[in-house]
């Protein structure tokens, strides 16, 4: 980390809702420079990028750390923002991403993803980043620790120590990869949650086929996992 100046961190999904704690209090001034960037202008926001999913306000190796927290499970494009992350960290570069393994649909303004123990690697497989740790609430923990339920999910990643050819041949990668986000501007699509004929059918023929309610048809079908495969 660098010594002459201080240590610049974005927050990706930074808009506090409800007043609720963000990252910035981990990261006082003058030691650190935070930046927070979402989607929306708001409470903690000061960068709201034109394109939302790609960043054409943040130059190459600009932060020294990126945090995201609760975010990538509302985010449709994740791994393109993940790219991103990448791109504007400098080399050696630290993040820090959590989001949930499980829990109940949460709109803000969409809900589309969980995520488990491998899907950190998968990640850093396809964008170059070093995995650095990785974590998955075990049954324990999530029995034990308030909103459990979530199963919370984490990584730690580096992006590697390349300079010259190697750094430019890094980010080339990484422009390939979010090549047509760049061409086009994706929009956030919510999908309907009220069912159409095709569930409204299939839950009328389980309720004819099982003499309880649905919701038990269920549990008593699924076997929940007693522990965690590694």
């Amino acid at each position: 980390m660098p010594a002459d100046r201080p240590i610049k961190v974005l927050e990706v999904g930074s808009k506090s809702y409800h007043d609720q704690d963000t990252y910035r209090g981990l990261f006082p001034s003058p030691a650190y420079s935070y930046s927070g960037l979402d989607i929306e202008a708001g409470n903690n926001v000061d960068i709201v990028p034109a394109n939302p999913f790609i960043w054409n306000e943040i130059k190459n190796n600009s932060f020294d750390i990126c945090v995201s927290g609760q975010t990538f499970e509302h985010n449709p494009y994740f791994w393109i923002t993940f790219a991103e992350i990448a791109r504007v960290l400098t080399p050696g570069g630290m993040a820090l991403i959590v989001a949930p393994g499980g829990g109940p649909v949460h709109r803000y303004p969409v809900d589309c993803w969980r995520f488990y123990p491998d899907s950190w690697a998968a990640l850093c497989a396809v964008t170059g980043m070093e995995l650095v740790e990785s974590y998955f609430e075990t049954d324990d923990m999530a029995a034990t620790v308030t909103g459990g339920g979530w199963r919370d999910s984490a990584v730690i990643t580096r992006k590697p120590q390349l300079k010259g050819s190697q750094l430019t041949t890094f980010h080339k990668r990484l422009d390939e990869l979010v090549g047509l986000f760049k061409k086009e501007n994706m929009p956030l699509q919510r999908a309907p949650l009220e069912p159409g004929k095709w569930i409204t059918a299939y839950r009328e023929e389980m309720q004819k086929t099982f003499p309880m309610t649905l919701s038990k048809a269920i549990h008593r079908k699924i076997r929940k996992p007693k522990a965690i495969h590694n």
